[in-house]
């Protein structure tokens, strides 16, 4: 394998092990996977056009990109700066300020783009008659908090002491 390829490799991974570690370390981040999952699995009922599917991807990949830089700040201000300073926790204020906007102008798309009542009432309505369904939901529900709450580490520890 040549070397540019290698070194390709070798940033991908190391992108990923950035991607692994806010998964395991960033609460938020969990949050954010977790309501982006789904936005994903509901958009099929919205009948959304390419454009606005391509338009909700951005805006899921821009607020989960935006949790990661944040990380990456406090991580920073953290190494630069461990006892307490003023500065330090604006630049981390501001860094946790930058996701919160994203996150907003998310929700208005998310809004714009999924607030149809009558679709709402027959997902909720699927979910409460359907016992696949809402089983399926409930357990997806009880996953979610498990993932966001205590984390996919914990989770994997667990399974393998079992």
């Amino acid at each position: 394998m040549s070397n540019q390829i290698r070194n390709l490799v070798t940033s991908f991974r190391n992108a990923a092990r950035g991607v692994v570690y806010c998964v395991n370390n960033e609460r938020n981040m969990r949050i954010h996977i977790v309501v982006a999952c789904y936005i994903i699995v509901f958009s099929g009922y919205f009948n959304l056009t390419q454009l606005q599917f391509a338009l909700m991807l951005c805006a899921i990949a821009l607020v989960i990109a935006m949790e990661m830089i944040n990380t990456a700040v406090e991580v920073l201000v953290d190494i630069s700066s461990p006892a307490y300073n003023s500065l330090a926790r604006i630049a981390k204020d501001i860094a946790a300020g930058a996701v919160l906007v994203c996150a907003v102008f998310a929700f208005a798309i998310g809004l714009l783009l999924f607030f149809k009542p009558a679709v709402l009432w027959r997902i909720l309505f699927i979910l409460c008659t359907s016992p696949l369904y809402g089983g399926l939901f409930l357990l997806s529900a009880v996953f979610a908090v498990l993932f966001i709450f205590i984390g996919p580490v914990k989770i994997w520890r667990w399974i393998v002491r079992r």
